[in-house]
């Protein structure tokens, strides 16, 4: 079925077995209701990169590793609504989101903190009403291979996150 790596991840959502082979984008589903306003993603990582990259179980000699790490907040009008793999950093429903940046997600076998703050993208700001009405949903996404969605990356990545922490204010 094409699927030649997949990457270690852990995030908050559901995954749709029925789907993974046939649409494997669509079968993450990320986030849960959330009704306050997140601040910041911090924590504690150690990554190192796998020796081989591979895109379509093709080497790619130039081409490195790195690890994902993020939280986003979405508009939800229903809660049935969820995004998937293929939608939850580029679509409209977008608020905020909280990331790793390409120049700092480096390779390091000691712990490093981080502390990502929560950006506003889509030209959206939270609104107190929908966020008290339930309207908002929140996913945190650990990665080992930033691409592994798209089956990119490199056997044997590893990440290892600790006390994770989401820093929220109440409405």
């Amino acid at each position: 079925v094409n699927m030649y790596i997949a990457a270690g991840n852990l995030f908050i959502g559901s995954f749709d077995l029925a789907n993974a082979l046939k649409n494997p984008l669509q079968a993450t589903k990320f986030g849960i209701q959330y009704y306050k306003r997140p601040v910041a993603l911090r924590g504690y990582y150690k990554f190192k990169a796998g020796d081989v990259y591979t895109d379509a179980g093709t080497v790619q000699k130039d081409k490195k590793d790195r690890f994902d790490i993020y939280a986003i907040l979405y508009e939800a009008d229903d809660n049935s609504f969820m995004l998937d793999g293929g939608s939850s950093l580029n679509s409209n429903k977008l608020v905020s989101i909280a990331r790793f940046s390409e120049e700092d997600a480096k390779e390091t076998d000691t712990w490093t903190a981080f502390d990502l703050p929560f950006k506003a993208v889509n030209g959206k700001s939270i609104d107190a009403t929908k966020l008290q009405n339930g309207k908002y949903k929140l996913s945190i996404v650990l990665s080992s291979s930033v691409d592994g969605a798209y089956f990119k990356g490199a056997v044997g990545s590893t990440l290892y996150v600790d006390e994770l922490e989401l820093i929220s204010q109440d409405n």
